[in-house]
């Protein structure tokens, strides 16, 4: 008994905790077999009406009918389940769990009703021998067919055993009573065994439900990005091969890839840390899922990479898409205190178009977005078949870069700059050059780019600084040295780092370094860049505007931060001798330069015409073949050893382009 309670106990605790698949899995084992409950009910209504026939009694009969009608109706709703039920949801199997409990129960209370009106009614020991074998053979019987529902099993076995046992106690043998006592221990017996029937059932389904969840979160895991949520770069792939299945030359429709990347996603990183990053990628694809909504797919390829898949009727409207998209995204995301700005570029692929292979669809998407970015970012491209080469080229340049760095295989060459009033060198250019081992001498505007691209930009930078400082060091230490800084640069916060450890290293002063920067980065407005700019004009270190009018030239820049030089473009110098225009420009930009006390270099300088109109417009230094082309360190020293240097200024121009 102890032991009977223990059991029970668990029961009801296993009943309040009891898994809603585990639960179903259970219901179903009350439906398991059909054949025994044919039998039994059989059986119940052969038993039920032999005692009506033999008995006469019309209770007996009435209750022998009901016990038909019940039987059946068990039998029918079994079938039907079969049929139907096992393929309705598992919440709607706990409907079918309540029509079993209620034929079970009343089919039990039937069979022991009737038990008990045999032996209290009649003085058939025959008829009270067979309703007492039906009612106790059918409590053994319920055991072990629904120990899977033992709460239906044990009512069953209760509902039989006792109204029999009463009728078995309420007779004058002592032999009925023994039978009685007898049965009574009986149905403890069955209680222990049905309850331990279900412990093991339970025990086994909920350790196959525990593996199928742990199953299930681990492949969700991995097919799912933690981060954002979204389909990885695996469930992306599988998706995109079962998408491009449906696609053939019958379906007007069409397969829209489009990869996007986000624009200086590592500035972000390195300026505001992982988390603010974090949350931009969260709040990058909380954005792109609402512009898409059920027209595509979303996954997070990895890092701040995303591709997007939609059914499109066209290339038309699989750019729509992606204009929507970059629309978007490109608004401020606010981080705690700070407004991050965010923008991205899009690369479209459409199939069949441009491949039916989820491969060939994804490098054409990854080569579109490589021109959108190559072309400044913030933009949407569509795959067309000439960017395959360029893009071939880039990664053949990129993978070449990282050889190059490792092995110096970068040049640094001087151009001397000329100063008008006497005639002597007053700085040098310092221009880098690379030959790659393949495709030979790579133009600067070529690898540059694409250095900036892949993050390589900061150890070159690096490098020629160092190259640079090396060489001034020889020179007299009135010439400055200058060093182009890129603009993705001006975004980190290791550039007055790695400048000053170059000085340190090298012997330079501050006060020798002149930075050259371009115009884009003033144009950009990003108060990490204004701030580090200040930062490195108050460490003594010099400012150069670069390529002054090629780009959104402003009095403004002039205004705002105290140039030391200005670099009018040679694009101004070429056509000098024929345009009254560029004479008018260079004249107003020295005037406006003498003004403010900052020097000013004419680039490009080749021919006695074009020397003579920027020494009329007033330009203090020029620059160009005219006078010397780029020079090793070595030769640059010996030309300036062999000049007169003691009233001179000279500077020394490290040019990263």
């Amino acid at each position: 008994m102890p032991a009977v309670g223990t059991k029970l106990r668990h029961l009801a605790a296993s009943e309040s905790s009891l898994a809603r698949q585990v639960r179903a899995a259970l219901v179903g084992t009350l439906y398991t077999s059909p054949t025994s409950l044919v039998v039994g009910a059989i059986a119940g209504s052969t038993v039920a009406a032999t005692i009506a026939y033999m008995s006469g009694n019309v209770t007996l009969i009435f209750f022998s009918i009901v016990i038909h009608v019940v039987g059946l109706l068990r039998i029918a709703s079994a079938f039907i389940y079969k049929w139907v039920g096992t393929k309705q949801a598992e919440t709607q199997r706990v409907h079918w769990e309540r029509i079993y409990e209620i034929g079970a129960w009343l089919y039990a209370s039937l069979l022991g009703v009737q038990t008990f009106l045999v032996l209290s009614q009649t003085n058939n020991t025959t008829l009270q021998l067979l309703a007492v074998t039906m009612t106790t053979g059918y409590a053994a019987g319920v055991a072990p067919r629904n120990a899977g529902r033992p709460i239906i099993a044990l009512g069953q076995v209760a509902l039989a055993v006792l109204p029999m046992t009463v009728g078995l106690w309420a007779t004058d043998d002592p032999i009925y009573w023994v039978l009685g006592i007898i049965i009574v221990i009986f149905a403890i017996g069955v209680f222990d065994i049905t309850l331990q029937t279900y412990e093991v059932v339970y025990t086994a389904l909920s350790g196959k439900q525990e593996k199928s969840e742990v199953a299930a979160r681990f492949e969700k895991m991995a097919r799912s990005d933690m981060l954002t949520g979204l389909d990885n770069r695996l469930a992306m792939q599988m998706r995109l091969g079962e998408l491009l299945d449906t696609i053939d030359q019958d379906n007007p429709d069409k397969l829209a890839v489009i990869w996007m990347d986000l624009d200086h996603f590592k500035t972000i990183n390195d300026t505001l840390g992982h988390l603010a990053g974090d949350k931009v990628l969260i709040v990058t694809a909380q954005r792109v899922k609402a512009v898409l909504g059920n027209r595509g797919w979303l996954a997070r390829f990895g890092g701040d990479e995303f591709v997007i898949m939609a059914i499109v009727d066209s290339a038309e409207e699989a750019s729509q898409l992606g204009n929507e998209i970059l629309e978007s995204v490109s608004q401020p995301v606010s981080i705690n205190e700070n407004t991050v700005e965010v923008a991205a570029s899009l690369g479209v692929a459409v199939a069949p178009d441009h491949g039916r292979q989820s491969e060939i669809m994804l490098k054409n998407a990854d080569i579109a977005l490589y021109h959108a970015k190559n072309e400044g970012g913030k933009r949407v491209r569509a795959f067309e078949p000439f960017m395959h080469e360029d893009f071939l080229m880039h990664r053949q340049i990129e993978s070449g870069l990282t050889d190059a760095l490792a092995n110096e295989e970068f040049t640094v060459l001087f151009q001397p700059i000329i100063d008008l009033e006497t005639g002597r060198t007053k700085s040098c250019e310092a221009l880098l050059r690379w030959k790659h081992p393949e495709l030979g001498d790579v133009s600067p505007a070529v690898f540059i780019p694409v250095a900036e691209s892949a993050g390589l930009i900061g150890d070159i930078t690096e490098w020629v600084l160092r190259k640079a400082c090396e060489a001034a060091a020889d020179w007299p230490e009135e010439i400055n040295v200058s060093v182009n800084i890129s603009p993705a640069l001006l975004k980190q916060n290791n550039l007055p780092v790695t400048i000053i450890e170059t000085l340190v290293n090298t012997g330079m002063v501050a006060r020798r370094l002149e930075l050259e920067i371009t115009e884009s980065v003033l144009l950009d407005k990003n108060p990490h860049t204004n701030s580090l700019l200040r930062q490195l004009q108050k460490m003594g270190l010099r400012l150069c505007l670069d390529d002054f009018g090629t780009g959104f030239s402003s009095l403004t820049y002039l205004r705002s931060w105290e140039f030391d030089t200005i670099k009018i473009d040679k694009s101004f110098i070429r056509n000098i001798g024929n345009s009254p225009t560029d004479q008018k420009i260079i004249g107003a930009v020295v005037q406006l330069a003498k003004s403010l006390d900052v020097a000013t270099v004419a680039e490009g300088v080749e021919t006695e015409e074009q020397l003579q109109r920027v020494r009329e417009a007033g330009c203090s230094r020029v620059q160009g073949f005219y006078y010397a082309r780029p020079m090793t360190a070595t030769q640059a020293s010996q030309r300036l050893s062999l000049e007169d240097l003691s009233d001179s200024g000279d500077r020394q121009i490290v040019n990263l382009r």
